[in-house]
């Protein structure tokens, strides 16, 4: 046999082999990992991944994940100007609980010690008894996984945002909070380069914590002249909680209308302003009424609703509206 024949079969050989092995640990890892005995995993651990450690060290191999975390309002819940505004400069001690949780875990927080510029981080949420926690069954070599159910339940969220949950329980919908904002895609929850060929796609949740966007489908507006009377519903029909929502925050719809007469010309003007700390703020699926007298001929109205997110001094249009008499 040639030498080239002998060699061509060697490295066939060897490539068959590598794909066996790549093969055989993809299968390991995502079908049976229980059958990996923990002597050979323990071989693969890095420790101070359980040393509750900074973002930026999840981010080697979990860096989607870190950069969709990094434009999330959690990354700068210490740091935002908005807090350190509301709180005090930071004195305001029932705000420390959920703005540097130690974990989100229970019924309430306690507020750490350590790392507060990262706000609420990886280890916030992921993090319980020296284990990283999640919502699938794998293995992750470099430290142990967990899976807990609790991360696709509304109540992971409910520690903090307490008075959303509440308002979402009130309305027995199915979709939870992570489903609106946390929407899922299929990708590897790894990039790690060897990891990642080895995970196979899964739906992932997006860690910007998306804060839900306001459209004209979400609050319906019915309304009409009636003699002297201008009546006015709005109705939140589509988003299972209070809208807008918050716990301490000051989220604000603002609802403008102007009365024009028959020439043209402006006779009248009103505004609400639909906020949970005023408590006005639209309820799922029920209608708010409003009513406005009219003391001079009106024969048009103008209608714009706007929303203004607790963190932004901008308005942003939903919906504008012109009612003839």
């Amino acid at each position: 046999m040639k030498l080239s024949t002998r060699l061509l079969n060697l490295l066939t050989a060897i490539g068959c082999f590598a794909i066996s092995g790549i093969a055989i640990a993809y299968f390991l890892i995502n079908e049976k990992f229980e059958w990996i005995p923990e002597s050979i995993l323990e071989l693969a651990r890095e420790p101070d991944l359980l040393e509750r450690p900074e973002a930026k060290r999840c981010a080697d191999c979990h860096k989607a994940i870190y950069d969709s975390w990094k434009e999330s309002r959690h990354s700068i819940s210490w740091t935002s100007k908005t807090y350190i505004e509301a709180s005090e400069n930071r004195t305001k001690e029932k705000c420390l609980a959920c703005h540097v949780p130690e974990s989100v875990r229970g019924e309430k927080p306690t507020p750490r010690l350590d790392r507060r510029d990262e706000g609420i981080y990886c280890v916030s949420c992921h993090f319980i008894d020296n284990k990283m926690h999640g919502p699938y069954d794998l293995v992750s070599p470099p430290h142990p996984t967990y899976r807990n159910p609790d991360y696709v339940r509304s109540s992971f969220c409910g520690s903090c945002h307490q008075k959303t949950f509440k308002e979402w329980q009130a309305t027995k919908e199915e979709d939870t909070c992570q489903d609106c904002h946390m929407p899922r895609t299929r990708a590897r929850l790894t990039q790690k380069l060897g990891l990642s060929l080895l995970h196979k796609k899964r739906g992932v949740g997006n860690h910007r914590f998306l804060h839900g966007e306001i459209s004209e489908k979400d609050i319906s507006v019915e309304a009409s002249f009636q003699e002297s009377f201008f009546k006015l519903s709005l109705v939140n029909q589509t988003v299972p909680h209070s809208v807008p929502t918050a716990d301490n925050g000051d989220p604000r719809l603002y609802l403008y209308i102007i009365f024009f007469n028959d020439a043209g010309e402006e006779v009248d003007r009103a505004k609400e302003v639909l906020a949970p700390q005023q408590e006005t703020a639209l309820p799922f699926n029920k209608k708010v009424n409003f009513q406005y007298r009219l003391f001079e001929p009106a024969s048009q109205a103008s209608l714009a609703l706007k929303y203004q997110p607790a963190w932004s001094k901008e308005k942003e249009l939903i919906w504008e509206k012109t009612i003839q008499r």
